[in-house]
């Protein structure tokens, strides 16, 4: 599949799209490009939508970079959902990003001015924008893919990447976890009385606006049985790619956060390109519903990269990830005029 030959007018190519085209920039090329082997473009569109929308058809081939790393079997004979594979069972897979809302500023492009004062605020946005996402594709699972004979019987999964205003991948895992199992993180409440755990608690809705309450919680009870489980990524961005890149000679530090146990502090580690390292899997969740009608086994889309989140039958949160887990990445770069 051609990505890079232009088929869009330049006025509509994303930004990050054509900041790939430059010379200086050939190994992130070559990083979406081997994503992008075997991937069929079974609508004829996805060029196009490569080059002027950019995250969401990025966070897809991510998925199928993802898939062909756990060597599943995908057939693209099937118009939707974007992924009919098989593993150690059938499943169905439908990518999809939380994306800014109306008018509001996009994930590209910012600056230090655009990093979150209210943290609050800040999930309580994102968890709206996942909201969205999530209700968007459940109602398009049910009105549709469902129906579908080669959906029968077979395990649907969300992927869903945070990409909905700048700074997003500062949002981690927290505000997923607020959509999907109604638990609240409360950074603010936890900075301000140093607390040693971080401050949280059980939360039934969002507030859109004065009058109108988004309902959380998708994985407390079977009212999303159909949803077997989420895979999300808040980190599957420009950086991820920038990491994976052969491109040693690149003047950037990476700054990346992993857990310390006992601890709130995470630790911080600082890299220079030529020193770094990240498998294609750091910073991929898993998140399991335990209502799900049809279930996912731990090893279906398990890699020692990843980290899995699990309801136990006593209702506790069960996670299992590398000690060295990626929590955050930031990447600075000096680029030489």
């Amino acid at each position: 599949m051609d990505l890079f030959t232009l088929v869009a007018p330049e006025i509509k190519l994303h930004p990050l799209f054509k900041l790939m085209l430059q010379e200086q920039y050939r190994p992130e090329r070559e990083v979406i490009l081997h994503w992008a082997e075997g991937f069929i473009d079974r609508d004829g569109k996805f060029p196009y939508e490569f080059q002027t929308t950019f995250e969401s058809s990025m966070w897809e081939l991510y998925i199928h970079a993802y898939l062909k790393e756990l060597g599943a079997r995908i057939d693209f004979n099937y118009h939707a959902p974007d992924f009919v594979t098989s593993l150690d069972v059938d499943l169905c897979i439908e990518a999809t990003i939380a994306s800014p809302a109306l008018n509001n500023a996009p994930p590209i492009g910012h600056s230090y001015e655009d990093i979150p004062e209210d943290l609050g605020e800040f999930n309580r946005h994102s968890t709206l924008r996942i909201c969205n996402s999530l209700s968007s594709k459940i109602k398009k699972y049910r009105d549709n893919y469902s129906k579908l004979p080669h959906t029968k019987d077979k395990s649907f999964v969300i992927a869903l990447a945070s990409f909905d205003r700048p700074f997003s991948h500062l949002v981690g895992n927290r505000s997923i976890m607020t959509a999907l199992y109604g638990v609240y993180f409360d950074e603010e409440a936890t900075i301000a009385t140093g607390a040693d755990e971080i401050i949280q608690f059980p939360v039934d809705a969002v507030v859109k606006n004065p009058s109108t309450n988004i309902p959380l919680g998708y994985f407390i009870n079977e009212k999303y049985s159909d949803v077997s489980s989420v895979i999300y990524s808040s980190l599957a961005t420009w950086g991820k790619i920038r990491a994976l890149a052969d491109n040693k000679s690149a003047l950037s530090i990476y700054t990346t956060f992993h857990p310390i146990e006992g601890s709130l502090i995470p630790e911080i580690r600082y890299s220079q390109k030529c020193d770094y390292y990240e498998h294609l899997a750091d910073g991929l969740h898993i998140f399991h519903n335990p209502f799900a009608k049809y279930p996912l086994k731990s090893s279906t889309l398990n890699h020692e990269r990843i980290a899995q989140y699990f309801i136990d039958s006593n209702g506790q949160m069960d996670i299992t990830s590398p000690d060295d887990f990626l929590l955050l990445r930031c990447l600075q770069t000096l680029i030489l005029r």
